[in-house]
């Protein structure tokens, strides 16, 4: 079993000012204390934060800086690092990178895509309540921040990288035609972690999924999603292997934010895994991107000569 028990934060880069506006009025987030005009520190409950944003040029896919995951406690830690150098792993433990993330302790790896990844216990909880400028609540807790979707290099190998090294187990896969997606799970979230390799896509972050409580909340973001500048990249609809009923769209970074509601749990005693041909029961229609205006006709009348 892993000694991981959830994605505890996402790292990424991007424009603050971009992310500060968006993450607020869009996603009903809190900046959290200490957010800087170069560091973006974005709360969803009573952690300090669930995603930084350090400064910096949107990369799209490779916006991503790290992938945050959490275990128990020092005696975990240490014990992930000693399995991970016995797989032929790299490991640095950072005590100035821990304190700059808000953790006791944390060490940093690279997975089979070359993503980096920062293992780490004891994140600071803030003792002021968590409050959205939306009114909105997330399903967070022991699951983490949610999920995110990679692009990959090789699918297979990296989905078999999660399990063999870190202790991932297998939830389903996806048929979407032109390539499989393959889910992995930590904890009792459907998936932690998904793979796919899409012809000439470059590996990085795909989206990231953050879950709310109730429909409503989704469709209220949706609504507000129509009237911001953020490109709506996948209508609303719902997910045939995780159920989650969700829309995505644009992040400042480039990548997509999946905002669901309602997504399966896993209880590992009785998980049967499956294989679906399609990922969604119905919508999450692809948008195409607004047609740019027509250039205004000449209106004024030809002059005599």
């Amino acid at each position: 079993m892993s000694t991981i028990h959830a994605l505890g934060y996402l790292v990424v880069r991007g424009s603050v000012a971009e992310w500060r506006r968006y993450g607020t009025e869009i996603l009903g987030v809190q900046v959290g204390t200490g957010s800087t005009d170069g560091e973006l520190r974005l709360r969803m409950d009573d952690r300090a934060y669930r995603i930084l944003v350090e400064d910096g040029e949107p990369g799209g896919p490779a916006s991503l800086v790290a992938l945050g995951f959490e275990t128990a406690n020092g005696p975990a830690l240490d014990a992930l690092a000693e399995h991970l150098r016995g797989q032929g792993v790299e490991v640095t433990e950072d005590a100035d990178l821990a304190a700059r993330r808000q953790v006791r302790r944390l060490l940093t790896f690279k997975d089979f895509d070359g993503n980096t990844l920062e293992a780490y216990y004891g994140q600071h909880t803030d003792h002021r309540a968590f409050v959205s400028p939306r009114g909105v609540r997330f399903v967070t807790g022991d699951m983490g921040v949610g999920h995110t979707f990679l692009t990959s290099s090789d699918a297979a190998k990296a989905a078999a990288w999660y399990t063999d090294v870190l202790g991932f187990r297998l939830s389903d896969t996806i048929d979407f035609g032109f390539a499989e997606g393959i889910f992995l799970h930590c904890n009792s979230r459907h998936h932690t972690v998904a793979f796919a390799t899409f012809p000439g896509a470059p590996s990085g972050i795909g989206h990231l999924m953050i879950e709310v409580d109730s429909l409503d909340a989704v469709g209220r973001a949706l609504d507000l999603v129509a009237d911001s500048p953020e490109a709506l990249t996948m209508a609303m609809g719902e997910h045939t292997n995780d159920k989650m009923t969700s829309f995505y769209v644009k992040t400042p970074s480039g990548f997509d934010i999946e905002y669901g509601w309602n997504g399966l749990l896993i209880d590992d005693d009785e998980w049967t895994v499956g294989h679906y041909s399609s990922p969604s029961n119905w919508g999450h229609k692809f948008q195409t991107p607004p047609a740019p205006p027509a250039e205004p006709a000449d209106t004024q009348t030809p002059t005599s000569r």
